[in-house]
């Protein structure tokens, strides 16, 4: 039940390999930040869990047409809260952004393949 379309990280790390770790560790990032969500909207008295709940949502995301996050299986994370139409575009936009980290830190390191250690 993964949030993350695998097939898209190869474009989302564009003239980088993408090693098979990659994906699940970018996973368990995106359920920390659903579950995180999921919290702050249930401190601030809300049942609905919206995209200003995402910790680390970019307000200018420069690759909102390639979604990574299966939209899908986000209800499913989101356990006891409802998910707000927004969620999924802020989740896509962290994912985005952790990725393009990544690929940094693995140029950074002189490498072109990109791992669960670079997240």
């Amino acid at each position: 039940m993964s949030l993350v379309v695998k097939a898209k990280l190869k474009e989302a790390a564009k003239g980088y390999n993408v090693a098979g770790d990659l994906a699940d560790a970018l996973d368990k990032l995106l359920q920390k930040a659903v579950a995180g969500a999921c919290k702050r909207a249930e401190a601030n008295g809300r049942k609905t869990v919206m995209a200003k709940d995402v910790a680390c949502c970019c307000d200018q995301c420069s690759s909102k047409g390639d979604m990574l996050v299966v939209k899908s299986k986000i209800k499913d994370h989101a356990k006891g809260c409802n998910v707000a139409g927004d969620l999924a575009d802020a989740l896509n936009c962290t994912a985005h952004g952790l990725v393009k980290a990544a690929c940094a830190r693995a140029e950074g390191n002189s490498r072109k393949t990109v791992m669960a250690k670079d997240l």
